[in-house]
């Protein structure tokens, strides 16, 4: 028996699962590039948010508290977590400096992180915001601890030696802290290894406000005006730095 195929009716079949394979192919292409652009727009938000105000003749801080959300930082010895005292103090100090006319970055401005969980990878993007945002001088906001012995306080600020510029800053942000009198002046220190301040091309520094290892120390850094006269004092070296730094900026403001 001679059977005859009709090739027509076969290529027909076969359009309708061709269409299908496309379409599935295509939906999730958009699926890949509607969750690229939610997770940039999540990891660009506080740069955003920050920018509303931009003046292009002002200066740009970066400013960086650090640890949040998934990562504590230190933990105080009455229960403070660093990770919300450095970031209540940077939300202060950004305040002050956006009131004076500066343009204000946060490497974050809450407790919900959309950066790396990587450590190594979540420093160099907090180096890479500032980069970004062409920030003039960048300040990252800690607090210390200790494991041999309570009685150890008092106030640290760091700085890559690469820069003499790192120094002037580290000194004027030492300076104005100590001048607090709430804790003892542990000086400045130079750290080459530092990743936001080694892979940072601008006058940087990371500031230690005070042990949370200590009961003093923990109790003024956890309470609001303890806060707000870090704030203060921060906001005032930072307007000195940029006064020594960048001169001819200054002159024209």
């Amino acid at each position: 028996m001679l059977i005859i195929i009709n090739t027509k009716d076969k290529k027909n079949k076969k359009q309708p699962l061709k269409l299908i394979t496309l379409l599935i192919l295509f939906l999730l292409l958009v699926t890949l590039l509607i969750k690229s652009y939610t997770n940039f727009k999540d990891k660009n938000l506080t740069l955003s948010n920050s920018n509303n105000n931009f003046n292009e003749n002002a200066l740009t801080i970066c400013i960086d508290p650090g640890h949040g959300d998934w990562d504590d930082g230190a933990t105080g010895v009455d229960g403070a977590l660093e990770k919300n005292i450095n970031l209540n103090v940077s939300l202060k100090l950004g305040k002050l400096l956006q009131d004076a006319g500066f343009n204000v970055v946060y490497t974050r401005d809450s407790d919900n992180l959309s950066l790396s969980d990587d450590e190594m990878e979540n420093l160099c993007e907090r180096v890479n915001i500032s980069k970004e945002n062409n920030a003039d001088l960048f300040i990252s906001i800690h607090c210390n601890t200790t494991d041999e012995s309570s009685s150890y306080k008092g106030i640290e600020t760091w700085y890559n030696p690469k820069n003499g510029n790192n120094e002037v800053f580290a000194k004027l942000v030492q300076t104005e802290l100590s001048n607090l009198n709430y804790t003892q002046d542990r000086e400045i220190k130079s750290d080459s290894e530092l990743v936001v301040l080694s892979k940072n091309d601008t006058p940087s520094v990371l500031v230690e406000l005070g042990f949370l290892s200590n009961p003093s120390d923990e109790k003024f850094l956890n309470s609001n005006s303890g806060q707000t006269l870090c704030a203060e004092a921060l906001f005032t070296a930072i307007k000195d730095a940029s006064e020594t730094i960048f001169p001819s900026v200054n002159s024209d403001t």
